[in-house]
């Protein structure tokens, strides 16, 4: 069975005030989760320490990035035994941004390989841009990134794969719901045809993508779709609680 998500990426926004704020508000108002809903919460990474002491239950910690290097790393860099350390559950792999400045499917793939040894779920992002959007490639360019991130991957049910088309976080231009949900059909179809197994469909799926209390419960209507990747909305604590509790 397919569990709800919502996964939260602050990027480098919040003050260290403002994080512990943002959790004495979670503790104060509570966060109670129906139909093993999982709500991930990846802050910048100077904040693993408050995340790791003070996160209020049941808030998964997850992590914006890692290393494909396993020791040492670069500099800058965060090595995955460090984000183990820290207690995270969820990395994203595959963002968009990387994808577009440097980060090739090969280097994807050494990431998800990676985390999957330390026992950290791989968030892999995949989507198009604008102009392969425009030229109908969107679904060859997903089978791509798909095949090339997951290629040697033996427990392909053990990742949360998000549709985060390049186009929707640069232009703020928000596609149609059953577009997504088509989209993440595609995506599903790739995962069995990759392994030919039919369980690899049941994985969670998420759309992120100029998320907002006025607008998730369209997208969480198609039936496709397990869960929100969400950005602006989860830095308030009033749009973050009506993204997760969009159903009530």
């Amino acid at each position: 069975m397919r569990r709800p998500m919502f996964f939260a990426c602050w990027k480098s926004n919040k003050t260290p005030k403002e994080v512990l704020e943002f959790f004495q508000q979670v503790y104060q108002r509570g966060l109670e989760l129906k139909n093993k809903t999982e709500v991930i919460l990846a802050p910048a990474a100077c904040y693993y320490e408050i995340a790791r002491l003070k996160m209020p239950k049941p808030l998964q910690l997850g992590a914006q990035d890692v290393s494909e290097i396993e020791f040492g790393g670069r500099m800058g860099e965060l090595s995955v035994q460090l984000l183990k350390e820290y207690g995270v559950k969820y990395c994203i792999v595959g963002d968009s941004i990387w994808r577009q400045s440097f980060e090739l499917d090969e280097v994807v793939n050494k990431k998800i390989k990676l985390l999957q040894k330390y026992g950290i779920t791989p968030v892999l992002c995949v989507g198009e841009s604008w102009s392969e959007n425009q030229n109908n490639l969107t679904l060859e360019v997903i089978k791509r990134q798909i095949q090339g991130a997951l290629v040697g991957i033996p427990n392909i049910n053990q990742i949360v794969v998000c549709y985060r088309p390049i186009w929707v976080v640069q232009r703020g231009i928000l596609p149609k719901p059953d577009y997504v949900n088509m989209v993440i059909k595609h995506i599903r179809k790739c995962l069995v045809d990759l392994k030919g197994n039919p369980l690899d469909a049941s994985l969670p799926i998420l759309y992120g993508g100029q998320i907002t209390p006025a607008n998730v419960k369209s997208y969480m209507a198609q039936p496709e779709l397990d869960g929100i990747f969400f950005v602006g909305s989860s830095l308030n604590i009033d749009t973050f609680y009506g993204v997760i509790n969009y159903d009530k």
